[in-house]
C-alpha cells in the first residue's frame, strides 16, 4: 500500500512494464524513480570493471507460442482419437493422456514420430492405467491374486491391430 495524494488515501498499485509505480484507483503515477534498467560497472579490489548485481528471470510461462499449440493439437487430436473409438469419459481420459503426451514431448519422444501415433499410444496407456487398477481392485475383491489371467496377465498390445482393424482405423 502507497499513500496517493490524488486520491488522498493509501492505495494499491500495480508496476507497469516502464517501471511506473502506479495508483490501481486512479492511475496516477505515484512513483517512477523506484528502479534503473540500466547497467551500473564497479571497480573490484583489483582495479578492474565488472557489472553490479545480477540478471533477474522474466516473470513468463514456462512454454513458448509454439508449444502451446502443440499441447493444443495434441489435446485435440487424443479427443478425436478417443471419440473414434468410442473410449467415454471424456476429460477424465483426455487430459491423463495429455499429460503422458506432455512427457513424451519433453523427453523428445515425439521428434521423428507421427502425432498421431504418440497421441493414439498416450490414449492407450491413459485408458489401461484406469482399466488396468479397476481391474486389479476387482481381482482383489474377489480373492482372484492365485488365478493364472492375474499372475500372469495377456499383454492387450496383441489385440490392438485386430481392434483398429475391426473399427477401420489403420490409417491412423
Amino acid at each position: 500500500m502507497v499513500w496517493c495524494t490524488n486520491c488522498a488515501r493509501d492505495c494499491r498499485t500495480e508496476r507497469l512494464l516502464n517501471g511506473y509505480l502506479c495508483c490501481t484507483a486512479c492511475g496516477k503515477v505515484v512513483d517512477q524513480d523506484n528502479f534503473s534498467n540500466d547497467p551500473v560497472f564497479v571497480k573490484n579490489a583489483a582495479g578492474q570493471s565488472q557489472m553490479s548485481g545480477n540478471f533477474v528471470k522474466t516473470v513468463q510461462s514456462d512454454y513458448s507460442a509454439s508449444r502451446e499449440r502443440t499441447l493444443n493439437d495434441a489435446y485435440a487430436e487424443i479427443g478425436h482419437i478417443a471419440n473414434a473409438i468410442g473410449v467415454s469419459g471424456g476429460d477424465s481420459i483426455i487430459r491423463p493422456a495429455l499429460a503422458f503426451y506432455t512427457i513424451a514431448l519433453e523427453r523428445n519422444f515425439t521428434r521423428g514420430r507421427r502425432k498421431e501415433q504418440v497421441a493414439a499410444a498416450c490414449l492407450y496407456i491413459a485408458c489401461s492405467y484406469v482399466l488396468g487398477a479397476v481391474f486389479l481392485q476387482l481381482c482383489k475383491l474377489l480373492s482372484l491374486e492365485e488365478h493364472p489371467i492375474v499372475q500372469k496377465p495377456v499383454d492387450p498390445s496383441l489385440f490392438i491391430h485386430r481392434f483398429a482393424a475391426g473399427k477401420h482405423l489403420l490409417s491412423l
